[in-house]
């Protein structure tokens, strides 16, 4: 995960419009907030995205947050995001 300055971050709140809107998430989507240490994690719970490198991309640069790990149960999915603060 990239270490970006504390103070150009976005709020949780905003990285999980971001996440949602670069994913192209439907209404039947939600979010866990984790916060282990140095690092912050968001898990997005959903059965409807769309993830491409350019989504993906998009969500690093604007949000300082990573793809850490992604599974896939019975066409639910969780995403997880995360960075250091």
């Amino acid at each position: 995960m990239a270490a970006i300055k504390q103070s150009a971050q976005l709020s949780i709140d905003e990285c999980e419009e971001w996440i949602c809107d670069s994913l192209e998430c439907t209404g039947d989507c939600g979010f866990e907030y984790i916060k282990d240490g140095n690092k912050e994690f968001l898990i997005l719970n959903t059965n409807d995205f769309f993830a491409d490198a350019k989504a993906l991309d998009k969500i690093k640069k604007t949000t300082g947050m990573e793809l850490v790990q992604m599974s896939t149960h019975n066409r639910y999915s969780q995403i997880w995001f995360g960075r250091y603060i």
